[in-house]
């Protein structure tokens, strides 16, 4: 994969124009209002040496920031696109697993949304790059990137181009594959615990006696396949609202489960312990 390639689609689209702070509440504001809310979503793209793009769009935080996912075979990138009402500026900041971090802003001209961005590679050597996003229509765009050189002018020729194209969004499915009772362990040290699962709703009881109880929901089309827990009730108050993002296994009557801290922005990786995620290991009873 080139690094060309990394940089066509390193990025979101969400812009302002000279728009005076404090004139809208957050960035869905905005993005409302300049038309850019049909990006929301999963898209995919090939580049020009054949590998799959994948790129996603999530708001966070009621929609005060985003959420920017890419992969790109091995490599992946995570960014956060926020609003900064005292500079009057929307920013892009990010990092990928090659170790190098990211940084943008975003303004606007007659062909769409331009994001100057900036990637710093671990040896401190830096490169810089416009990337003009151009709406076809609700299902696709394309996306042109421009070299920017030391003194910030615009090439005139066009470095690369790609076209993305709106995935389908998984369907949510009620959790009727783990509807019962489960029994087992988080991490094989936390006690007992027990998830009572029952169209799409789950309750859960750790060693202490409840834990949370809401909403549940699963994603098959991924590998490993997806749950996400939206928290209604708990024991511990500041998780309330909150959505635990999961992945999970389904072998019989086991049920592997790794979640991430309620309100996390990121969901595990692997269904093995570490980091913020608990692990679950549980029989059907």
């Amino acid at each position: 994969m080139s690094l060309r390639n990394m940089f066509l689609v390193i990025a979101a689209l969400w812009v302002v124009s000279a728009v005076p702070a404090g004139a809208q509440e957050n960035l869905g504001d905005l993005v409302a209002q300049y038309g850019y809310d049909w990006m929301i979503g999963k898209w995919s793209a090939t580049s020009d040496n054949g590998s799959q793009v994948e790129l996603e769009y999530k708001w966070i935080l009621d929609k005060n920031a985003m959420c920017v996912n890419v992969k790109i075979g091995d490599f992946k990138y995570h960014g956060l696109i926020m609003f900064v009402p005292s500079r009057e500026e929307v920013i892009q900041i990010g990092a990928d697993n090659m170790g190098a971090t990211w940084n943008g802003t975003w303004t606007e001209d007659y062909n769409g949304a331009v994001n100057r961005n900036e990637r710093v590679e671990p040896d401190g050597t830096t490169q810089r790059m416009d990337m003009v996003y151009i709406k076809v229509d609700n299902n696709s765009f394309k996306v042109k990137q421009y070299d920017v050189d030391s003194g910030g002018y615009r090439a005139s020729q066009v470095r690369s181009e790609m076209t993305f194209k709106r995935q389908k969004a998984d369907a949510a499915q009620k959790g009727a594959e783990m509807d019962g009772t489960w029994v087992g362990t988080a991490g094989g040290s936390y006690g007992e615990w027990t998830f009572t699962i029952s169209e799409g709703n789950v309750e859960v009881k750790g060693p202490d006696g409840e834990y949370y109880s809401g909403a549940m929901t699963m994603k098959t089309g991924t590998n490993p396949k997806q749950v996400d827990f939206k928290i209604k009730k708990c024991s511990l108050a500041e998780y309330v609202g909150e959505t635990s993002l999961g992945l999970y296994k389904l072998d019989g009557d086991k049920l592997t489960i790794a979640a991430s801290e309620p309100g996390s922005l990121y969901r595990p990786y692997g269904l093995e312990s570490g980091g913020d995620a608990m692990v679950f290991s549980l029989i059907r009873k």
